[in-house]
């Protein structure tokens, strides 16, 4: 069994123990059913919370889970942050013209903390950050939706707080995941003709579509903002051309001491094409 496949089972396995994700379930014994209403006692639940009931069978979770974006980056962010720095370098530093060997960090949700959040605050999230002492680059994961200006700005505003933590960068760059279908029109959805990116980008931005702190930075940082545009590197690749560059990778990698290697690869190209949305089959199917 693939390791996509063992974290499905953990899905399960919190699905049939809500008590894992918090949640705890309230006995027959404490309802009160009067004609096609239930009452229950309000000290069995959190006054300032939610009522939660269960909407499908545990059948259909997988189904219904694998059309999500954020499922497939949470795959994404799993497989990165184990792999290996020369896989790394060649699967989303490449498409972006960049050169660099690593090490790399794979940033996560701990960007509140490090960029001085207040807890709980959802100033913006990324799908992936990877930071070297040379580069930093944002990969964007899309299915169906489509990309838009601001986007782009979460990922500016992000190498403009990075660098003033740990120092302006050689190389910068921003990787979007897409569906080959979604390839033709990617830029123009962005507001961009390709990806060449200049200073007239930030007049196309809807600043009320930016979080409070994102345009407060804009303009109380704005030459470090204008410097940022002036070296990032704007790149879309499909899903397919990943999927198809991780065999590449696997052939090459064909030997007993890269069996962890593999193991990894294969999970996350597993999951690729079976993900509803990349537009991947299965091999000789995709």
């Amino acid at each position: 069994m693939l390791w996509n496949e063992k974290v499905w089972d953990l899905f399960e396995n919190c699905y049939w123990t809500p008590r894992y994700v918090g949640l705890k379930s309230i006995p027959k014994r404490y309802w009160a059913i009067q004609e096609d209403r239930i009452s229950i006692p309000k000290e069995l639940v959190n006054a300032d919370g939610l009522l939660y009931t269960r909407r499908t069978k545990a059948a259909l979770i997988r189904e219904e889970l694998s059309c999500q974006e954020e499922i497939l980056n949470h795959f994404f962010n799993i497989a990165f942050a184990i792999c290996s720095d020369d896989v790394i370098s060649r699967l989303l530093f490449r498409p972006l013209s960049i050169s660099d060997r690593g090490p790399f960090v794979s940033l996560g949700r701990e960007i509140a903390s490090r960029y001085g959040w207040p807890s709980g605050e959802n100033v913006t999230q990324q799908d992936g950050l990877f930071l070297s002492e040379r580069s930093l680059i944002g990969v964007e994961l899309k299915l169906g939706s489509t990309s838009w200006p601001e986007q782009v700005a979460k990922y500016l505003a992000l190498m403009v707080l990075e660098e003033g933590i740990s120092g302006r960068k050689e190389n910068l760059g921003l990787l979007f995941i897409v569906p080959e279908s979604a390839l033709k029109n990617h830029w123009r959805k962005i507001g961009l003709q390709s990806s060449a990116i200049d200073l007239r980008f930030l007049e196309k931005l809807d600043k009320t579509k930016l979080p409070t702190r994102i345009k407060k930075l804009f303009d109380e940082k704005a030459e470090h903002v204008a410097a940022v545009l002036s070296r990032v590197n704007l790149s879309a690749v499909s899903w397919l051309e990943l999927r198809d560059e991780i065999v590449r990778v696997e052939a090459e990698n064909s030997e007993p001491k890269d069996q962890t290697l593999l193991r990894l690869l294969a999970g996350l190209r597993a999951q690729i094409e079976a993900h509803q949305g990349t537009g991947v089959g299965k091999l000789g199917e995709g």
